[in-house]
């Protein structure tokens, strides 16, 4: 065990067991972080650290708090926040159907409408209730198209200014109406015997995805397999290559998908077929006309639940697609990324963060992204003092050693329970922003970011970590 990390497990160790009952004197907590911060084995990260008391209404340190940094997904404390308050925690998204005809017997005369107002969770398992409410109506056949309606938000898909044309999921493109966070999970197991293709399953089943099986069973050695994506002009195909051995464990990979729209109708074909409903026109993509009859409205869940779906995991898509409902429902349809910061600067603004921050989206997905940890603790200054938001708020965020993006960390010590917080990450960018509740239950926010040219993401996760237990210990 090399030195530095003989010295973070004897320092986390500290804080662990009868240890954990003596508080630290305010005055010697923040000696002990300026001391801890001192070390070399920092030098050249940049740093902005601001914790605030919200008891004593108060600092109870800070260093640098006012330096412009990246906070990758803290952003995200920022848009939620936003959101509860122009939105309201009982918010729900509609996906709604029309049509331009009648219902005769069995027989939907005309065509089938489905306008997407950017419900960022409408996935299979609410497509099938969506479905056995619209089986409820009474036809089994539509005569004509099944038109798809994304006009809620505009044309651009992409993240602005995240990584662009990737195929991970967290990379998915954006839309009013958009299935399963527009990705698919591939499967892939070994086939039965050595020389046969491995078995790939691809899941939700719909045909939107064709797979190219060019992988092979082998009766050993090390799992080599490939999961390519790759985008054709109506669909994806998705590309399976390598080897893998006879008895190794299935492994699932996310991808996302490249045309929402395609892939929204084929899922909402699968389902409609499997409730014994046929659409026997095509598939067509434009605006629904003011002249149609609204048929069904289908609700997601309220708010609340989806901002916790968004911060505990970090959920970029749901960030996203959340921004542009803001802009469309307080600056008009469509909904775009630029109206939904002008919705965020001016929330800072009321604030009074008025300038020094770059906000590029909603996410936190791009490196362009800038702000403060002092701008972070005004935003968690506010979400506290602000009784119909803050339930909602903190209850989003991860527990320390619980749950969430921090479910691995501090477990088994006094910080445990004690904090929430959400995690920001990008390469050579660590931060972290919430609520802890020192021993002697001071309620204190924090916001500490921390940017390294030199990609030492373990080593500022740990100093986050070493800094939160001094800060649990705190005397009131």
């Amino acid at each position: 065990m090399n030195r530095r990390r003989f010295i973070v497990t004897l320092t986390l160790a500290l804080f662990m067991g009868g240890s954990q009952a003596f508080g630290i004197e305010r005055d010697a907590v923040n000696q002990k972080i300026t001391s801890l911060l001192q070390n070399k084995a920092y030098q050249g990260m940049e740093m902005s650290i601001h914790v605030y008391s919200l008891k004593k209404d108060a600092p109870v340190f800070s260093k640098e708090e006012h330096k412009i940094l990246k906070p990758a997904s803290n952003l995200k404390l920022v848009t939620t926040l936003a959101a509860l308050k122009y939105l309201g925690a009982d918010y729900k998204f509609k996906t709604k159907l029309y049509t331009d005809g009648k219902i005769e017997g069995d027989t939907l005369k005309g065509n089938l409408y489905i306008k997407g107002f950017g419900d960022p969770k409408l996935v299979s398992e609410q497509l099938w209730f969506l479905t056995n409410d619209l089986k409820r109506l009474g036809f089994q056949k539509v005569q004509g198209a099944l038109i798809l309606d994304e006009s809620f938000f505009d044309d651009k898909r992409t993240v602005r200014n995240g990584s662009h044309g990737g195929q991970r999921a967290y990379d998915a493109p954006l839309g009013a109406l958009s299935i399963n966070f527009n990705t698919t999970a591939i499967y892939v197991q070994p086939g039965n015997q050595v020389g046969e293709p491995a078995k790939v399953i691809v899941d939700p089943t719909h045909d939107y995805i064709r797979v190219i099986n060019q992988s092979k069973t082998t009766a050993g050695g090390k799992k080599e397999i490939l999961v390519i994506r790759l985008p054709k002009k109506t669909h994806d195909v998705i590309l399976v290559k390598g080897k893998i051995p006879l008895g190794a464990p299935e492994k699932r990979y996310y991808r996302n998908i490249s045309h929402p729209l395609y892939y929204a109708a084929s899922m909402f074909r699968r389902f409609f077929k499997e409730q014994g409903i046929s659409v026997l026109g095509k598939n067509r993509f434009e605006a629904t006309p003011l002249t149609v009859k609204e048929i069904l409205t289908y609700e997601s869940r309220p708010l609340r639940i989806l901002v916790s779906d968004l911060n505990k995991i970090s959920n970029n898509f749901i960030a996203e697609q959340i921004l542009k409902t803001m802009a469309a429902e307080l600056k008009g349809t469509p909904g775009s990324t630029d109206k939904g910061l002008t919705i965020l600067g001016e929330f800072l603004k009321g604030l009074g963060i008025q300038n020094g921050y770059t906000l590029v989206n909603g996410s936190g997905l791009s490196y362009d992204n800038k702000m403060s940890a002092a701008q972070l603790v005004e935003v968690l200054k506010y979400g506290y003092r602000e009784f119909k938001l803050f339930p909602e708020y903190v209850s989003s965020m991860g527990i320390m050693g619980v749950d969430g993006t921090v479910k691995d960390r501090l477990k088994g010590t006094l910080a445990a329970g004690r904090i929430r917080a959400k995690t920001g990450s990008l390469k050579g960018v660590v931060a972290l922003s919430g609520y802890l509740l020192t021993q002697k239950q001071e309620t204190l926010a924090f916001s500490m970011i921390m940017n390294d040219t030199k990609n030492r993401d373990v080593m500022m996760e740990t100093l986050q970590n070493e800094i939160l237990l001094y800060l649990c210990q705190l005397e009131a």
